[in-house]
Order: structure tokens, then sequence, then C-alpha cells
């Protein structure tokens, strides 16, 4: 049998909260009742958020514009600097006294009324798709307690998906906010690159790293999304979407190298059925190819595993590594140490772009499974991006070749019962096309 943690039923919306305080004594509240079980939070800070919440509720009374996320709660990702809170990455290599500085992204939250109640949960550095590599000890789905959230950003999926906040701050360096918001059952976003600042961010893969947000629904990820980038239009294409489903004029194109029989037949059957549903909305659902999709994950890994030994190295004189992470710093070395392999990774990365470019020519949006897999058991050391089954060898074609993607759940596998992801691709810098063709799918779906 399996062990539910939700505080808030799947779909059932919380009553909507009279006062900031509210809310925040709200979070407070079911963080008290799941973190027990689930593990999602690295560090809570009551009194710092109700003291907001209560300037907030002041600021409010006298007619003061308090900004968008107003009553909303959120936690971030411990590799994101927030003010009088710990950066620990999910490692024990770094000191552990309280930031004194926000950065940019958490500035802007924190400017549009948004209150930060604690950070999350994560793979140590980002290095892993479980959140079991973190050193102070791993996160449960809350779907099912004896299976892995995933990762990296598996604490902020599972605060989201459990009802602690309504909304969280991920990163993505090669799927790590959509590949746990697909295990999880929640929407998660990869934006397009430059639009929300990296300053104040622990650096994985600087080339491929992304912020980004998660959210209960695509409204609400759009809404944080357009607050941490400052980009405009976001929110309001999510509300035309919801309010007017329909996408006569869009041509989907489904990636038939990541849509075959790679996929759990579960899986292919929710993809299957999400494109039904964009037909019958107007879109036009046609196959399409990106025929070096597959070696993707090899360029990854070597590109990625070569930028995080500048992070890295620093810690490892201080030999308070985790396993995982310093598997990669010793691979990055030897990726360093050949440069023909990193030569031909980036020659990969330069035929991905030219044959994306040529899909978006005859698509206004690629889709694919978000994963191959549902969530895997708890300690099955799925950590390795090259082991079998790899769940993050869909979601590396969005960073590598900097187009923004979003991870829409989509009902439940009927052979595990657990959350399926769509996943979502739109053209370089146009995210309102997704957050459009992804809300009016989540309308209809």
């Amino acid at each position: 049998m399996t062990e539910q943690l939700w505080v808030v039923p799947a779909g059932a919306p919380a009553a909507e909260p009279r006062t900031v305080v509210d809310a925040v004594t709200d979070s407070l509240t079911a963080i008290a009742a799941t973190e027990p079980y689930l593990h999602a939070l690295l560090h809570v800070d009551p009194a710092g958020s109700l003291s907001a919440g209560r300037r907030l509720d002041r600021a409010r009374a006298l007619g003061r514009e308090t900004g968008p996320l107003t009553g909303r709660t959120l936690v971030v990702k411990d590799n994101v600097a927030v003010r009088g809170m710990p950066l620990t990455c999910g490692s024990g290599a770094l000191p552990h006294g309280l930031v004194t500085r926000d950065a940019p992204l958490v500035r802007r939250i924190r400017a549009a009324g948004g209150v930060v109640v604690g950070k999350a949960n994560l793979d140590e550095f980002g290095m892993g798709a479980t959140t079991e590599t973190s050193a102070f000890g791993a996160t449960r789905n809350p779907h099912d307690a004896t299976r892995t959230p995933g990762g990296s950003s598996g604490g902020s999926a599972a605060a989201v998906a459990v009802g602690q906040v309504p909304l969280a701050v991920g990163t993505d360096t090669g799927g790590s906010i959509r590949e746990p918001a697909a295990q999880c059952g929640v929407v998660g976003v990869k934006p397009s690159p430059g639009g929300i600042s990296r300053r104040g961010v622990v650096p994985f893969a600087p080339s491929l790293d992304q912020a980004g947000a998660l959210a209960a629904t695509v409204a609400d990820a759009a809404l944080l999304h357009e607050v941490m980038s400052g980009w405009h239009g976001l929110a309001e294409a999510a509300r035309a979407g919801a309010a007017a489903p329909r996408l006569e004029g869009h041509r989907v194109g489904v990636v038939v190298e990541l849509s075959g029989a790679a996929n759990a037949s579960g899986v292919r059957s929710r993809l299957e059925h999400a494109l039904g549903v964009l037909e019958g909305l107007g879109a036009d659902v046609v196959e399409i190819s990106v025929p070096s999709a597959l070696q993707g994950l090899a360029a990854y890994y070597a590109i990625s595993s070569f930028e995080c030994v500048a992070s890295l190295a620093p810690y490892e004189r201080r030999e308070m590594l985790g396993t995982e992470a310093q598997r990669r710093l010793d691979h990055g070395r030897r990726v360093a140490a050949h440069p023909r392999e990193l030569s031909a990774a980036r020659r990969s990365v330069r035929v991905l772009r030219t044959e994306v470019a040529a899909a978006f020519a005859r698509c206004t949006i690629l889709a694919s499974p978000t994963m191959p897999v549902t969530a895997p058991r708890l300690g099955l050391g799925l950590d390795d991006p090259m082991s079998a089954p790899r769940t993050d060898c869909w979601t590396v074609l969005a960073n590598l070749t900097g187009i923004p993607a979003l991870s829409l759940p989509h009902g439940l596998c009927p052979d595990t019962a657990l959350p399926v992801g769509v996943q979502l691709m739109a053209p370089r810098d146009l995210d309102a096309r997704l957050y459009r063709v992804a809300a009016a799918l989540e309308s209809a779906g």
C-alpha cells in the first residue's frame, strides 16, 4: 500500500485566505503536517514569513499597491540566495551561515508581494534526478512515499504538489524543473534563456542553467515567471488560453524520437490522450523528426560535467562533496583532458539547434512525454544520467537548444497510478505561446 501525503486533495483548491498572514499560517500548518514524512524543505522561516505577511496586510489596509503575488507563499530551491536563510545547495560542503542579500529573482518576488516561507531540498549542487543525493536526506513523492519526487528540484515540486505552498522556484540544467514536475503532478517551466537573472543562483553548468517556476496551474506558473523575469504578457497568454481554449492555426509536432516505444505504455497512452485533446481544440497534430535528438543526452553529460568543474573544485579540498558531485567533478576533468569529446558534444548541439529550427519552421509547438517513465522507486540509483531507465533523456533537448519547455500534468498512468507529464516546447523567446497552448490543454484536458 502506498502512503498518501496530501494536505489538500488533488485538484481541490484551498479556501481563499482572508489576509496574507492567513496564507502564511496555512502554509506553515501544511508544512508542519507533512514535513515529517515528505522532507521537501531544508529550512523554514516562520517568524520572517509572518512578519512579511503582517507588513503586506498593513500596506493593503492603507490602500497601497502590494503587487500581483500578494497573498501567495512560495519556497525557493536551496541553490538560490534568499536573505536571512541558509544557502546549502543540498551539500555539506558549504558554510551554514545566513545569506545577507537576495538573488535578483527573489527581490522581484518580494517586490511583487510574494512571501518566501522556506528553502527546498535538492540533489547536491543540482546534480541528480531523484533528490536522493542531498546531504540532508531524500525527499519523498507526495503520491507514493516509496517513490522519488524527481530531481534536482524535487523539494520544490513536492512542496507544491502536497499543498505546502502554491508556488515554488526551481532550476533546470537538463530537466531539473520539468522532471520533478512530471513525477509530482504539477506544472514546471524551463524558460527561454536570458529572461530570469541567474545572479545569486549557484551555477551547475552556466551555459545550460535556468531558474524557473513550479506551480499547481499554468496560470500561476506564468504569473511567477512574469514576476521573476519582468517579461510582460505571459500571465495574460495563460489566461487567454484557459478562457478561450481554441488552437486553430497551431501545428503541434510530436517528436517521434522522443515519443515512441522507449516510453512506458501508460506514458504513451496519456500522451496520445493529450494529442487527441489538442486536435479537438483545433490544432493540427503531426509527427516531426529531430533526427539527432537521442544524441542529446551524451552531449549534455559531457558539457555539463565540463562546466561544473569550476563550481565544484573549490569544495573538493574539504573532502565534503557527496558521491554524485565528486563523480561529476571527476568526469568533468576527464572531459577537459580529452578536448575531442567536448568538441564532439558541441558539434552535436549545433546540429540539434539546426534540426529544432527546421522543426519549428513546420510547427508552432513541439510535444513529447516529459519522461519515458513515471516516478521510480527510491533507492534505485537513477541519479546517473546515463543509467537506465534514463529519466532526463527527453528534457535535455530544450536546454541544449535554448528553447522554452513546460511540463504539464495530464492524468495518471494506468499502469502505476502515478502522474504523467506532457512536455510542450516553443521557439526561443516565445514563452507566451507556450503558456497559451498549455493553458488551453489544461483547461480542456
